[in-house]
Parts: structure tokens; C-alpha cells; sequence
């Protein structure tokens, strides 16, 4: 389960609740105090190793909120670390049953290593790898149905090959608002500069769902980019800011060859999860920006250390009077990021 601290600024919650990291989903004005109460509570009990306790709360949320998949799941991790097995499977199943569909999750979660080889579990997986797929699915038709935003540089040649940039916008923003921040840096590069669309609502805007589900999108935008501009394979950075930053961090994690650089903005890092392998030979550069007076700049640093740490080339850049927001004069903070990550 690796549970994290409720945190309820859109930033980290967005990232976090649909990897399956904590109970369940998000909280909103809406939900019941005392639903969100005992999410708390749950989490501080998974925090302390009290699985007693952190048992009894989870199977309290299950009767409030019966149909939520993951605190199904996360009830199935602290019986499994609690040495119950059979009821780990049961409410593994159950997650299943009510459409819980991280695979790549449940597959690398170490609260469950105890179980994998318990009658039942199998086929519990089984069903979670079909959720996953029909997801994907649907996820795939949503992408098809809401293209990439492109802005190629001016007087580009679609024959010759042109660094890209792929930028993702923050929880409940909208890719509309994006290439305005980002196309001054890009033309001076003649770099061409590519903003996919989240495709969960949230508010006003959208959010970028789990890892997976970014992952996919990305997947997808770079296939459509190169079937109608030449790219350069060799100059292809992504980047992204709050949520989108995460995002852009874990992707470029999980396809080192895909990339020359990674900036991430703003973005959270939670290192139970997603602390980096150790670096190749062609791993991307990582360039890691927020404001001094962020919260994120907290993760930023952490992030910055893990990845140096594991062999990467790493630059963290602290704005100065900064919150949660673009930099100030951004062609000239975006430029200075695409230098280092470029190698330029």
C-alpha cells in the first residue's frame, strides 16, 4: 500500500489517491467528516505498524464507503501485513470485484509479497490485469477523442527533425492554458512543443489519474507527434508542473531511452514509490524547479538528492519569492532548464 499522510492541497492528493497509495479517494467538501476522519485515522495507524488498529478503522470505511475499491485494497495490505492471508485475498478480491485496476500497483507492492503465492490470489490478479485493460481501453478512446495540443516553431520544416518538448499541465488545469507558458522557450530551441489533455475531470480542469494512465497518454502523444513532424529521438525532454511534474518525473523513470531530460515543476515525490533504478549510460538529464516558498520545494530537494545519489545528472533550481506557480520570468527559468537537460 505504501500509505502516505492525507494531504488534501490538489498537488500531492492528485497524484497519490489514484496511484492507490491510501485510502480512499479524494476528499472533497462533500465527503463526510467523519469519513475523512477515519482516513486519517487509518492512515496514522498504518504509519505506526498498528495493524490491529489500522484493520478495525479499514473495515470501518469499507460499511461507509462499500464500493471503493481502494480502501478494499488497502484493507488487503494490512491484513497481509497483519499474517492474515486468507482475508487479504478476500478483500484483494473484493477490490477487484468493485474495479480496482492499478496492475502495475499490486505487482510492486511489498505489502502484499506475503500473499502472492495464497490459493485465490492468481486469479484475484487475473481480474485486476482485465480492470487494467478495459481501462486502458477506454482510456485509449478518450485520447483519440481529445488530441494533443501541437505548436511547432515558427517556419518549421515538418521534414526536418526538431527537438520536442512535452509539457503536463497541473491537476484541474486544462492543456488549453499551457502552451502560452510554455511556447516562448520552446521557439528558441525550434523546438516543437506538444501539451497532451488529462482526461479525468476535476473541477474546471482535469487530473492525470494514476502513473499508468499519464503513461499511456504520453505513449499515445508521441506516436501522434511523429506521425506528422520529424523528430529529433535523440532531443525529446518532458516536463510538467504540480501534478504534471510528478507525472513527468515517473514517466521518464520508467523509459530512460525515451528521453534527454526531465523538468519537473512544482511537482510532489513520494520515495517509497518512486525513487529512481540506478542511472544507465543514457539516462536523461533531471532538472527539478520550484518555488522557495512552496511546499513542493520540500519533495524537489528530496528528489534532487535521491537522483544524484542513484547516478543521474541532476540540477534543482529554488525560485526565489516564489509560491506555487510558473516562474516569474519563465522564457528565461524554462531556457535555462532546457540548456541543462539538452547538454547545451
Amino acid at each position: 500500500m505504501n500509505a502516505v499522510p492525507f494531504r488534501w492541497s490538489p498537488w500531492i492528493l492528485g497524484c497519490a489517491v489514484f496511484l492507490g497509495l491510501f485510502a480512499p479517494c479524494a476528499t472533497s467538501a462533500d465527503e463526510p467528516v467523519k469519513v475523512q476522519a477515519v482516513q486519517r485515522a487509518f492512515t496514522e495507524a498504518y504509519r505506526q505498524r498498528d495493524w490491529q488498529r489500522a484493520i478495525g478503522l479499514g473495515l470501518e470505511l469499507a460499511q461507509m464507503v462499500p464500493d471503493r475499491p481502494l480502501v478494499q485494497y488497502n484493507l488487503a495490505c494490512v491484513f497481509a501485513l497483519n499474517g492474515d492471508a486468507d482475508e487479504a485475498v478476500h478483500w484483494l478480491g473484493r477490490s477487484a470485484a468493485s474495479g480496482f485496476r492499478h496492475l502495475d500497483q499490486l505487482d510492486r507492492d511489498p505489502d502484499l509479497d506475503s500473499i502472492r503465492d495464497q490459493p485465490g490470489y492468481s486469479a484475484v490478479r487475473a481480474a485486476i490485469a482485465e480492470n487494467s485493460e478495459h481501462a486502458a481501453d477506454e482510456l485509449r478512446q478518450s485520447v483519440h477523442a481529445a488530441p494533443p495540443i501541437i505548436v511547432p516553431p515558427d517556419g518549421h520544416d515538418s521534414r526536418k527533425p526538431a527537438p520536442l518538448i512535452v509539457a503536463l499541465h497541473g491537476y484541474g488545469d486544462r492543456a488549453e492554458n499551457f502552451p502560452r507558458l510554455w511556447e516562448g522557450a520552446a521557439a528558441d530551441f525550434g523546438a516543437i512543443l506538444v501539451v497532451p489533455r488529462a482526461v479525468r475531470p476535476v473541477g474546471n480542469g482535469f487530473s492525470w489519474g494514476s502513473v499508468d494512465e499519464a503513461d499511456t497518454i504520453v505513449q499515445m502523444t508521441l506516436d501522434y507527434v511523429e506521425g506528422r513532424l520529424a523528430v529529433d529521438e535523440k532531443r525529446i525532454v518532458i516536463s510538467g508542473f504540480s501534478q504534471g511534474g510528478f507525472m513527468a518525473m515517473a514517466v521518464g523513470v520508467r523509459h530512460p531511452d525515451l528521453f534527454a531530460g526531465v523538468i519537473a515543476m512544482a511537482g510532489g515525490y513520494i520515495p517509497d514509490v518512486d525513487a529512481p533504478p540506478e542511472a544507465g549510460p543514457n539516462a536523461p538529464r533531471y532538472y527539478f524547479m520550484a518555488g522557495d516558498q512552496d511546499r513542493a520545494v520540500k519533495a524537489a530537494r528530496h528528489a534532487s538528492k535521491d537522483f544524484k545519489a542513484a547516478g543521474y545528472r541532476v540540477k534543482l533550481r529554488v525560485l526565489f519569492d516564489t509560491g506555487h506557480a510558473f516562474p516569474k520570468d519563465r522564457e528565461r527559468e524554462l531556457g535555462r532548464a532546457l540548456r541543462f537537460v539538452l547538454g547545451e
